[in-house]
């Protein structure tokens, strides 16, 4: 029986103080990105089309000529947004910003365009083989939380009805694609490691403790998955902790 492959990706996003519109553009921003990036990572697909910049396809030596960090921003009214916040079936809403009023939704439109190559078009499908038989797991707090989501809405168009359920344990909530045998996953860790904010609904207290080396409490929870996208950030910003 051959190794299984892992991946982990490790987000820790650094924002510069700004307003709450501010911050959530940038949001929105980084999650575009990331779903372009995580899609690339696990498969590649050329852009159609023929001509242009070469396109940098996982795995390959088209990929290592390419610096997704290095490039712009560009309003793509054709291809995106990616999904409809109304058209996805497990859309939380807490993150439903058109269903409680919000207009101004060209910030949907904007995808990052890397210098000198294209990223690949998302493929759903495409997605999903290479989820298949596998777990993608992000850990951490409620901006992987939205993450999470937003991979779920991309991914479940284009599964039928009776071949998709939604899990909850706890901390852990698991989207199935049943005729993969895939799940993409969340688990609620803040702080990654152990504290007293572990508790996924009740977890906004005035003085954070932390085991700053017990990681085993969460941690097997995600063993065994072939996917993992971690982040922790804002919860870590407070002036004082206490550290056990």
């Amino acid at each position: 029986m051959g190794k299984r492959s892992h991946h982990l990706l490790l987000l820790l996003p650094t924002l510069r103080p700004c307003s709450l519109r501010t911050q959530f553009i940038t949001f929105v921003a980084l999650l575009v990105v990331f779903v372009i990036v995580i899609a690339a990572s696990l498969f590649g697909e050329g852009v159609p089309g023929g001509g242009g910049p070469k396109v940098a396809e996982g795995g390959s030596d088209g990929d290592r000529g390419c610096d997704w960090s290095s490039g712009r921003w560009v309003r793509d009214n054709s291809t995106y947004p990616l999904y409809a916040e109304g058209g996805c079936t497990f859309m939380s809403d807490q993150l439903a910003c058109g269903k409680f009023g919000r207009r101004d939704t060209a910030y949907q439109n904007w995808r990052w365009q890397p210098h000198g190559c294209d990223l690949p078009r998302f493929n759903a499908t495409a997605m999903l083989e290479k989820l298949r038989n596998k777990r993608l797991v992000f850990v951490g707090d409620s901006l992987n939380r939205n993450q999470w989501v937003s991979m779920v809405c991309l991914l479940e168009s284009k599964i039928h009805p009776s071949q998709k359920y939604m899990q909850t344990n706890g901390s852990l909530i698991a989207f199935h694609a049943k005729e993969y045998n895939a799940s993409v996953e969340f688990y609620w860790s803040p702080l990654l490691v152990e504290s007293n904010s572990d508790d996924p609904v009740n977890h906004r207290l005035p003085d954070r403790i932390v085991r700053a080396r017990s990681i085993e409490k969460h941690a097997r929870h995600w063993t065994g998955a072939d996917v993992l996208v971690f982040n922790s950030y804002l919860w870590w910003k407070r002036p004082k902790m206490k550290v056990l």
